[in-house]
């Protein structure tokens, strides 16, 4: 038998129980017994985890970093600076090319920092995470009027939500750095 046609034979029997809460319930116990699995989170090779934490809060801060696979060594610097290499110079009084080694790595994974749209999103994941409806609102709320990213961050550290919040960015921002990390390498050699 083709998919299609066991998932309307699945279909078909369940819109002929849909009035029956006994064996709707029964359905969805021998479901999550013996056919579903929780899909399981994404886990960051022991190898990167030190490397993709320090990345994350890296470009949190705005910075843009370079990440030699092979060494783990990473560099970074301010997003500006990594656009316009003279704007290095004058800044530290140093040549980009004598501080700067990750332009002779054979390989260099470049994470730079969220866009403003990925910024917003992981603010409303983390609003979904509350289970208090009246602060859900004023969170989303806030989210919907002028200077959201300010008003977000001030409400969030003047409530028993700070620790929560940091955290959760600081997982979502790991995750996102890994994938990134992953698709630059395209599988090649991502092993503890």
């Amino acid at each position: 038998m083709n998919q299609d046609h066991l998932l309307n034979q699945i279909l078909s029997i369940l819109h002929a129980v849909k009035d029956d809460d006994l064996k709707l319930q029964k359905i969805l116990d021998f479901l999550e017994a013996e056919i579903y699995e929780e899909p399981q989170e994404e886990q960051i090779p022991e190898k990167y985890r030190k490397v993709v934490h320090d990345i994350a809060q890296f470009i949190d801060s705005g910075l843009v970093c370079f990440l030699n696979p092979e060494t783990l060594e990473l560099e970074y610097m301010p997003q500006n600076e990594a656009l316009f290499p003279e704007d290095f110079t004058d800044l530290t009084g140093e040549s980009w090319e004598d501080t700067l080694k990750h332009e002779e790595w054979e390989r260099c994974v470049t994470i730079e920092p969220r866009e403003s749209f990925e910024s917003f999103k992981i603010m409303e994941r983390f609003i979904a995470e509350i289970n208090d409806q009246k602060v859900v609102q004023q969170m989303a709320d806030i989210l919907n009027h002028k200077r959201p990213f300010a008003n977000f961050k001030s409400f969030v550290e003047g409530s028993k939500y700070r620790k929560q919040w940091f955290d959760f960015k600081q997982s979502v921002l790991e995750l996102l750095v890994w994938y990134e990390i992953s698709w630059q390498l395209e599988g090649n050699e991502i092993t503890e």
